[in-house]
């Protein structure tokens, strides 16, 4: 399954201008496989539209297990809502249930529809709103039955997609929220987007199961456990850390070369347990969901999966140096390169791995207008330049990369710089300049707008 286009219209913040329908032309080149990556200022929706997607991909009845309360999820001032995806079976593994015609090759449409009783309309208006009614919104009831046969149905057979939050703990989570990460089907591989308390721990816990069937000589046990340690190891953990082995104990990584030195994952830093969880999680959820895990290397001798699929990320930055983020994105897609991802992030680095098509912004939300595909000049921009390229585009936003108190000595050197040029510096002002133009140590981009606003008598 791939998505091909979303639709959002009420849903908190996406009302008025900023409605989305079917606006959203998201990517999946190379047989599928694709980096989307969704920006905007805080505020601006990116997690609101990531969980409305994953509610409409796994439809009403996981919708109501991830979700209890979707009180607030109707704009204010609105009486109803809706979201719907559109999106694309792979029929290598994506199957109908029951006996019916299989759909033609068209995108299959997803919706929900949330809307307030209409007994509660005329109430008086204090103290908390009613809670809305969600229903199915697929566009007809020949609709509804095929997502109910497909992607919607009891025990999906294929259909995969997983979705996570930010915060992608490896230990702890309270038991509500961790028996929801262990329910089987969409609704375990998605609450972690809707709970921020539940943990990734089952991916370590899996990888011992794993060990302990392959001591039984249990042949697809100890292969699997192979490609896991494998994909561990190539070059996804910092400073060339690799997966050395799986003890009762856990995950324990070491330095390339030196096995001695070899120290339990949970031990590790945010970063090392953020990305390690992340990729087990995938990988166990992946095997879960089709029974089988076709693995390999590619053209250049790296470990793949090669199963189909969406998953999504929300900040999928967080807890991450600047080192991983510049190459967290290119890493998922050459080992996955058959899953579909959706991130939203706030880092130039992860922006500079989207595909063409790829990357979104939505605006802030004190913007008009809605949620839009950059076109390709900024998209070069991004791709191609550098990290404060990127920050200073539209897509951030950002007016410069320097701290305040750079901008106030900057604009003291201009004023400073004025005078020397017009002959009007004293001896001091001189020194001054000669002292703050060595401190600053302009950037070429710095000097060409230092320039600019002197020339063009601007403070």
């Amino acid at each position: 399954m791939y998505v091909s286009g979303i639709g959002l219209s009420n849903v908190r913040g996406f009302t008025g201008a900023r409605t989305v329908e079917r606006q959203l032309p998201l990517t999946a080149p190379r047989d599928g496989g694709g980096w989307t990556v969704i920006a905007g200022r805080n505020g601006s929706g990116k997690s609101t539209l990531l969980r409305a997607l994953a509610l409409s991909l796994a439809g009403p009845q996981v919708a109501r297990s991830l979700v209890q309360d979707f009180g607030g999820w109707i704009s204010t001032g609105e009486c109803s809502a809706w979201a719907r995806a559109y999106v694309r079976p792979d029929p290598s593994v994506d199957r109908f249930t029951g006996r019916d015609a299989v759909p033609d090759d068209g995108p299959l449409a997803l919706g929900l529809r949330w809307a307030v009783p209409e007994d509660a309309l005329d109430l008086p208006r204090y103290g908390a709103p009613p809670e809305p009614r969600l229903v199915s919104d697929c566009g007809g009831e020949d609709a509804t039955r095929t997502a109910a046969r497909g992607p919607w149905a009891h025990s999906p057979q294929g259909w995969f997609c997983a979705a996570y939050g930010p915060f992608r703990r490896m230990t702890g989570g309270s038991g509500q929220a961790q028996q929801l990460m262990l329910a089987p089907g969409p609704a375990g591989r998605m609450a972690s987007l809707f709970h921020e308390e539940a943990s990734l721990a089952e991916g370590v816990s899996w990888l011992r199961e794993l060990r302990h069937r392959s001591l039984e000589e249990q042949r697809d046990a100890g292969e699997l456990l192979d490609t896991v340690m494998r994909l561990l190891s190539d070059g996804l953990l910092p400073d060339g850390y690799r997966a050395l082995r799986v003890t009762a104990d856990g995950l324990w990584v070491a330095p390339a070369g030196d096995s001695e030195r070899a120290y339990p994952l949970r031990e590790m830093s945010d970063g090392f347990r953020v990305v390690a969880s992340l990729v087990l999680d995938i990988v166990r959820q992946v095997q879960n969901a089709y029974g089988t895990l076709d693995a390999g290397l590619d053209d250049d001798g790296h470990p793949v999966v090669r199963m189909p699929g969406v998953v999504i990320i929300d900040e999928v930055d967080a807890h991450l140096h600047v080192t991983w983020q510049r190459r967290i994105g290119d890493w998922l897609r050459t080992h996955f390169p058959r899953i579909q991802f959706i991130v939203t992030s706030h880092s130039p680095y992860i922006c500079q791995a989207a595909d063409p098509g790829g990357l979104v912004r939505l605006p802030g939300p004190e913007e008009q207008g809605g949620l839009e595909v950059v076109d390709d000049a900024l998209y070069r921009r991004i791709v191609y330049g550098s990290g404060e390229d990127a920050v200073l585009s539209e897509l951030f936003g950002l007016e410069t990369p320097y701290s305040n108190r750079a901008e106030e000595e900057r604009r003291r050197l201009v004023r400073l710089e004025e005078k020397v040029f017009s002959g009007e510096a004293s001896e001091q002002d001189a020194l001054a300049y000669r002292e703050l133009a060595a401190r600053l140590n302009s950037s070429r981009a710095a000097r060409v707008q230092e320039v600019a606003a002197r020339l063009g008598g601007g403070q």
